[in-house]
């Protein structure tokens, strides 16, 4: 009796003495995937719209490379949320993780195999391949790490991830520019697109080894606040968006109908039209931003890894600076405040001539942004009930899918009509205006 008693207390106990060695094992699979994500994040994505207008990309087909995972995530995240939903989550992740990666594999002999002109229609072909997968990597991937992550230990980790992931960039932006500076431009960017390839499948790798618990803990409705967007393949340069990631993680459990929606005060609908041209605005110059690099300021591939990495580096310096601000003036100040301020990111660029003022704009650019994403999320989790959150965030996810994709197109077809330099002067005035819009309704 006492040694079967010994025997069925071993037995129970088992799983707690396992438990903490799993969960370490977890955080550190995500903080190497992470690491390497910012080494494909620094290269690959990153210069892939450089890649592309070097080749002779339009404005346009720039504008394309950057709508076409929108595109995507607006047609395919409620159906991608069903097939999650009927499958076990990790099963889910490995698929998805190595299909989306598999991408930055093919780009690689790109810059040796075809000419320039198919060369840019392959970039824009692989990137809608990816984007499909990537939309169900999203939404599993951010699933998986609220699972993963007890709630007393997200901040901690995805704190973590955040620097990591900061830092990464930074110095494969600054390791890429160097290299396609060196070397010459086929070589450079065959390099350059195996580096971004090699971070992205130790990523997946590390994803593929998290343990994930067979009975997810019961949902919590708190913003995540990880920078990382697994399932993208183009890097929006300048001031980029963030996904709420919390509700792509509701994505999964939600069944829409016309109830969730009866309930939303036309308050909130006039708050999500200051948020949708706030992202609007925000993203209409994003495709621009590698043009004018290129043909108006006639940077190196150096030099704009520069200003890409002063840019994540002021980001990441001032981020710590949101909880005293939001404790002085209220995430409603900051966006408001934020939202205008960030007009001179795109005010500094139209102004610039060669790299000095571009650092203007990179430095200023940073620390707006590293301050006003967050208040963002805080904002909308202020103002969202929690009776009913995921109705509520799916009409954001909606506003700024749609943001995303009228931005990134009607950019650069409206900079060919009035130029390049002239389409920045607009925007930065565009972003003033969005900032009063939240003023009145955010």
């Amino acid at each position: 009796m006492k040694v079967s008693t010994l025997v069925s207390e071993k037995f129970k106990s088992a799983p707690r003495s396992r438990q903490p060695s799993i969960q370490a094992a977890n955080f550190w699979h995500l903080y190497w995937d992470i690491t390497w994500f910012g080494l494909a994040f620094g290269s690959t994505m990153s210069f892939l719209p450089v890649f592309a207008t070097r080749l002779g990309a339009t404005g346009w087909q720039i504008g394309l490379l950057n709508a076409l995972p929108a595109l995507m995530s607006v047609l395919l995240t409620f159906p991608a949320g069903r097939w999650i939903e009927a499958r076990p989550l990790q099963n889910v992740l490995k698929k998805t993780v190595i299909l989306q990666r598999l991408g930055f594999v093919f780009l690689i002999p790109l810059p040796f195999v075809l000419p320039a002109a198919w060369q840019i229609w392959s970039v824009l072909f692989l990137t809608l391949l990816m984007a499909v997968p990537g939309t169900a990597l999203v939404i599993g991937f951010n699933a998986m790490l609220a699972t993963t992550v007890p709630p007393e230990f997200r901040g901690q980790v995805v704190g973590r991830r955040n620097a990591l992931l900061a830092g990464t960039i930074m110095l494969s932006f600054l390791l890429s520019g160097a290299i396609l500076d060196w070397l010459s431009f086929e070589w450079g960017y065959l390099v350059v697109f195996g580096l971004g390839a090699v971070g992205a499948m130790m990523s997946a790798y590390h994803v593929i080894k998290i343990q994930i618990p067979a009975t997810p803990p019961q949902f919590q409705g708190r913003a995540l606040k990880d920078r990382a967007q697994p399932g993208r393949l183009v890097a929006l340069t300048g001031p980029v968006p963030q996904r709420l990631s919390v509700g792509l993680r509701m994505v999964i459990n939600w069944r829409p109908d016309a109830g969730s929606f009866r309930y939303i005060s036309p308050t909130f609908w006039w708050t999500m039209f200051a948020f949708f041209l706030f992202h609007f605005t925000q993203l209409l110059p994003t495709p621009i931003f590698p043009l004018f690099w290129v043909r108006e300021a006639h940077l190196t591939d150096g030099e704009i890894s520069w200003v890409n990495a002063v840019f994540y580096l002021t980001m990441l310096i001032a981020a710590p600076l949101l909880a005293p601000l939001t404790k002085r003036m209220g995430n409603y100040y900051l966006n408001v405040i934020g939202a205008i301020l960030l007009g001179t990111y795109p005010l500094f660029t139209a102004l610039s001539t060669d790299i000095t003022l571009l650092l203007v704009a990179g430095i200023t650019g940073g620390v707006i942004w590293g301050i006003l994403s967050g208040a963002l999320y805080n904002r909308l989790l202020e103002i969202i009930p929690e009776d009913n959150r995921p109705a509520h965030l799916a009409v954001y996810n909606l506003a700024l899918n749609v943001a995303m994709l009228l931005g990134t197109m009607l950019g650069p077809l409206l900079a060919d009509v009035i130029g390049l330099r002239e389409m920045l002067y607009v925007t930065a005035l565009l972003r003033f205006g969005s900032g009063l819009a939240l003023a009145r309704w955010g």
